[in-house]
């Protein structure tokens, strides 16, 4: 069994969600994402076709899914940010989102930081899950700084999950006692790779995730790399936590 913790299914086909379905993925997470109209009647209706399309989607491949809603720092409005913001709360009902996400820094500036704070301060208001995106340039300070944000403003560390973890970045994320999330695919972190980082680090507070959907990349990303996990002779419960259980943990979705 094999849970996704970070997928993006709108720009995936059926047969690609089949395909995952048919490699293992049972369960997985559709994360707020950027898209082309960032505006904030963009984002009421990327929200809403995450709950009312992207959902059903999974659950027709067989899927069982679950829904992170935030503001991605590619998708900030010029205006509105405030209003749609408050009308968040009323989305996290009835158990299927899960977490909100996911916010963070792409480029970064005043604009990326103050909707990374506003949503945080949400975050531990309502005592929600966040989802944390890191950059993939300069990844190391952007990822410091927002460690600094999360100690300030958001939820408790363990409800904090920092996606797109590296090698150098993994080990700061847990010291502070948030989650960490590994991104198996073309352009953050090739299957081999994710398993030496786990032979390294671990399995406390890791998950795994495809980012599939973002760009061109390798579908099958995550089953391959558990299967080298197995390959790799780390033993079945370590596997069991990485490939499902800490996922399922940390959203609660027991």
């Amino acid at each position: 069994m094999l849970f996704d913790a970070h997928l993006h299914p709108e720009t995936l086909s059926d047969l690609d969600l089949e395909s995952l379905r048919a490699f293992g993925v049972e369960r997985a997470v559709a994360l707020g994402h950027h898209f082309p109209e960032p505006t904030s009647r963009g984002l009421r209706a990327h929200f809403r076709d995450l709950l009312e399309v992207q959902l059903p989607r999974l659950e027709r491949a067989g899927i069982r899914g679950y829904v992170a809603l935030g503001v991605h720092p590619r998708a900030i409005p010029r205006r509105g940010l405030h209003d749609v913001l408050a009308g968040l709360p009323a989305l996290f009902r009835g158990g299927r989102v899960v977490a909100l996400g996911e916010i963070g820094f792409h480029r970064g500036g005043p604009d990326e930081e103050e909707a990374v704070v506003e949503q945080l301060a949400l975050a531990r208001r309502l005592s929600l899950r966040v989802v944390l995106h890191t950059p993939a340039l300069d990844k190391e300070r952007w990822t410091r700084h927002l460690l600094a944000l999360a100690r300030s403003h958001g939820p408790a560390p363990g409800r904090v999950l920092v996606e797109h973890a590296s090698a150098r970045t993994v080990p700061l994320i847990l010291a502070r006692g948030h989650w960490a999330g590994l991104t198996v695919n073309v352009g953050e972190l090739t299957a081999d790779r994710a398993v030496q980082l786990v032979r390294r680090v671990g399995s406390l507070r890791l998950t795994l995730g495809s980012d599939a959907g973002d760009r061109p990349g390798d579908l099958l990303g995550l089953p391959r790399a558990v299967h080298l996990l197995e390959r790799a002779g780390l033993g079945k419960t370590l596997v069991a936590q990485l490939a499902f259980r800490n996922a399922r943990r940390f959203f609660g979705v027991e």
